[in-house]
């Protein structure tokens, strides 16, 4: 089964909020989407409103966000954002078609 992944690095702040809505709107909802952040190590709400931007233009597709690292792992706690998406510490298996 193929997924549109879109990967980001870094920090992730409101001094990136263009690039992020720009690769965030590519997604089209026709197969699963998969957030790559295991390379990122800062967030802010403006990349959790980027998300959930995504979300209400894409209501029924899967999303799967992957995080790493521990201090954005608790941004997603505590925002609750497990209401909203798959959150993972690793990428999901492929699945073969």
């Amino acid at each position: 089964m193929q997924r549109h992944v879109v990967s980001f690095n870094g920090e992730l702040d409101i001094w990136k909020e263009g690039e992020i809505d720009a690769r965030l709107s590519v997604p089209d909802g026709g197969v699963p989407i998969v957030i790559d952040l295991s390379e990122v190590r800062y967030l802010d709400s403006a990349f959790l409103s980027a998300l959930v931007r995504l979300r209400r233009r894409l209501p029924h597709c899967p999303i799967t966000v992957v995080v790493v690292a521990p201090s954005v792992r608790r941004i997603f706690e505590l925002t609750e954002m497990s209401r909203l998406f798959e959150i993972t510490g690793s990428h999901p298996p492929r699945l073969e078609e």
